[in-house]
């Protein structure tokens, strides 16, 4: 009985990352230069339509349980689009949301972004800060047009983030 009893308590104090969704398959390459998985390609065009109230978000199968409801704010000439993660990690650093920024009219302005709650700043530091700087280099030698590609990590407003600007 006592072991059960420990493992049971045990079990209680892991972090909650330990039980919580990877999103590495839907987010494989976004950290290597801005190189979408098809499900994430779906999953934020469905964003787009969504924000100019053409159509629904379309959530890949599986990753049902790791959103919570999208919003949709202006900010200024954009419309900011939040898809909440309830409970989920990319390379084990939990993440808080995915936010993507667009044009009420379609346009060529294309920014995502995959933002990690402030306490898990040196996680995400770790995990993601190399990554984004390899990533630069990668994505400034496919920027043929100069469109000053961006990509990397980054800590906007105290809000930790590993974001993608493709904006053309």
């Amino acid at each position: 009985m006592i072991g059960r009893v420990t493992v049971i308590l045990l079990g209680l104090m892991l972090p909650t990352a330990a039980f919580a969704k990877p999103l590495d398959p839907l987010l494989d390459g976004f950290d290597d230069a801005c190189d979408y998985s098809d499900a994430l390609g779906a999953l934020l065009q469905s964003s787009y339509a969504f924000a100019r109230k053409e159509g629904e978000i379309a959530l890949p199968a599986g990753y049902e349980a790791v959103f919570g409801p999208p919003t949709v704010k202006p900010d200024n000439e954009y419309l900011q689009v939040t898809l909440p993660v309830v409970d989920g990690t990319w390379r084990g650093v939990p993440v808080k949301e995915i936010e993507i920024y667009i044009t009420e009219l379609a346009s060529g302005f294309s920014y995502q972004a995959v933002i990690f709650p402030t306490e898990a700043l040196k996680e995400a530091e770790a995990a993601f800060k190399e990554r984004g700087i390899a990533a630069q280099k990668k994505l400034a030698a496919q920027d043929d047009s100069g469109f000053g590609w961006d990509t990397g990590f980054a800590v906007i407003e105290g809000a930790p983030r590993y974001q993608c600007d493709l904006s053309t």
